[in-house]
């Protein structure tokens, strides 16, 4: 079951990434959801399940050790977010909005990579006749 939704996670990661390809300044606007207090404990509930979830499908994965560490960082990151609070938060934003286009598809790049990782990692292997 985790392997599933680490799967649909990944596809939802290319398609964030495919999109900001395209259009550049959607990444901003898709990382603007978060940017609220309810986005904020949104994003901390989304890191939180995806990291513990990395970790469990780990064993099932192509990548069990990179999923684990991947997993403890998400997770990780999940735990540290309210620390970082709202503030700092907009003030990434803000300068990672007066980017260029070219800065914001690199990142799209790397976001559409990692997710496309994702979804090689879990995807099912084909069985040997």
């Amino acid at each position: 079951m985790a392997r599933r939704i680490v799967l649909l996670f990944g596809w939802l990661v290319v398609a964030v990434g495919a999109w900001a390809l395209v259009d550049p300044r959607g990444l901003v606007s898709f990382a603007d959801l978060f940017l609220t207090p309810t986005g904020l404990w949104a994003a901390v509930a989304l890191r939180l399940t995806f990291g513990a979830l990395l970790w469990v499908a780990a064993p099932e994965s192509r990548t069990p050790k990179v999923f684990r560490a991947l997993g403890v960082l998400v997770f990780l990151s999940g735990l540290a977010l309210p620390f970082v609070g709202l503030e700092r938060m907009l003030e990434v934003a803000e300068w990672g909005s007066g980017q260029s286009h070219a800065v914001l598809r690199a990142v799209a790049l790397v976001t559409a990579g990692l997710g496309a990782f994702i979804v090689w990692s879990v995807w099912p292997r084909r069985s040997n006749p």
